[in-house]
Order: C-alpha cells, then structure tokens, then sequence
C-alpha cells in the first residue's frame, strides 16, 4: 500500500513523515516546490520519499498528485503533515463481531479511550478494513473525528464525515475538486457518497493532529474568507446532501454539514446528472 503525507508551510514542525519512518513505514511526501523542498530539508522534517509536484498552494492539487502515482482500483492512505497520535480500542476487540456499545452518561467513563497505539499497530487494522469496504463497493474509510465517549456507540459510521487528516482511499475514476481546498474532506465525502452510497468510519480508532496551529494552511481566521466561498460552493454543487449549519463560534456561512439519508443521495445525485 502507498502512503502519502502532504507538506506545506510547517518547514521544522511536520511530524507525520517522521513518526513513519520511526514505525518502519515506507511512504511519500508531497510537496509543491524547490523552495519548500529546501526548507523542510532544513528542518530535517522529511524521513521518506520526497515528490515535488510543482503545484500551486491547494490541498486537493496535491492530493490528485497522489492520485496520479496510484493504479485504478488500489488503496492508498492520505494522511496530513501534524500526526501526533492515536487512541483505540484493542485491535482484538476492533475486529471482533461487536458492532456496537451502550453507552450511556452514566457508565461513559467505562468506555474512554484510554489505549494509546502505534502507527504500525493501527496500519495492521488496514487489511480488514478495506476487506469489509471491498465487499460493500466502498471507496473511502475514514476515523474516529473525536473521543468523546458519547460517539462511540456505533464501531462503523456509514453516512458521516471522514475526516480528511487520515484516509484510506480506493482510486477509480475521479479526482479531487479543486475548487475545493480547505474543505476538500467534506467534498470528497458527499463525492463519494453520491457515487458508492456509503463510506466506512471507524469510529474506534482516533488519530490526533494538531489542526489550526500556526503553519500549515493558516489559523482559522485567515481561512475565514476562502472558507466561505467554499461552503456556498459545496452547497451548491451537492444541495441537499450538503447544507449551511450553525456552529457556536463560527461565523455564518462558514460551517456546513452532510445530511445524507437515502433521499438526499438521491437528490444530489439526480441534480449532478448522475441518473
């Protein structure tokens, strides 16, 4: 399986590259010019195979560079440049048949993660994953978003967000939109949801990035303005399974979110000429 990680801006704070390498997984990273190139070399940041793709700053540029080094039909993992960790439930548990904990507030504790896994420990759960995302015509997996006790009732989300900083992806034959860069998780998402009808979120295993820390593509006030335009696109483009949400702290315009029932799928497909 090829691994990437895409770098930008984060010249001598990038870990991902380096935990890989420290768990004795081979992979690329992908970066956009000769000039980073030179700088993460400063940093000592890249431990793997260094592509320069000569694109212009964008996260789903450089993921369709991904996309360019894989065969129709394999299974890749995308993972960004900040990994800190990962929290799961045992593997033995994980793979057992139990789809589902009753969770309640009063016993939540019970059940917080509390396991601290390796990469390589989490990269042995791939094979089964795929498998069960094989045999259901799935296209995507994804991660737990968050430990909060209260989601992980469910082993396996069908319908949910895969949050865009650890994916497994199966190449066919799209790509990323690219007018999509900042929220390009969501869209490739509903993209997928609307051509496959589900994707595969294990919920017990949560991988930790840093997330709007300085570096990378911004704090959250500087991707305010692109934030926006995006939002009113994907609304657009994928209306109903994508729609405007409030979220406390945000401002209005800046948040949406996937309401993807059966009917919506429908929708959405129906209005993208896909039926």
């Amino acid at each position: 399986m090829k691994v990437f990680t895409f770098f930008y801006n984060r010249f001598d704070s990038a870990t991902t590259s380096i935990s890989l390498h420290k768990n004795n997984i081979e992979h690329y990273v992908l970066v956009h010019n000769e000039e980073d190139s030179a700088k993460f070399a400063d940093g000592k940041t890249i431990k793997g195979k260094e592509v320069i793709t000569n694109n212009g700053k964008g996260l789903a540029y450089q993921r369709n560079s991904a996309l360019d080094m894989m065969e129709d039909g394999e299974w890749a993992a995308f993972m960004c440049d900040d990994f800190q960790k990962i929290k799961s439930y045992p593997k033995q548990f994980i793979m057992s048949k139990t789809q589902r904990i009753e969770i309640t507030n009063q016993n939540q504790n019970k059940y917080r993660l509390k396991n601290e896994i390796s990469l390589k420990e989490m990269f042995s759960f791939f094979p089964k994953l795929i498998e069960i995302a094989e045999n259901n015509n799935i296209h995507l997996i994804g991660f737990g978003l968050h430990d909060n006790p209260m989601n992980l009732g469910k082993k396996f989300t069908n319908r949910g967000l895969a949050d865009g900083r650890f994916w497994l992806i199966k190449k066919s034959n799209y790509s990323f939109d690219e007018n999509a860069q900042m929220i390009d998780d969501v869209c490739w998402t509903a993209e997928n949801l609307v051509r496959h009808g589900n994707v595969l979120v294990l919920n017990w295993c949560v991988p930790y990035f840093s997330r709007y820390t300085a570096g990378g593509y911004g704090s959250t006030e500087a991707r305010k303005q692109r934030r926006k335009q995006e939002c009113a696109y994907l609304v657009k483009k994928y209306d109903p399974l994508i729609r405007f949400a409030e979220k406390s702290g945000w401002d209005t315009g800046t948040h949406i979110k996937l309401n993807a029932s059966n009917n919506n799928i429908l929708a959405a497909r129906r209005n993208l000429g896909m039926l």
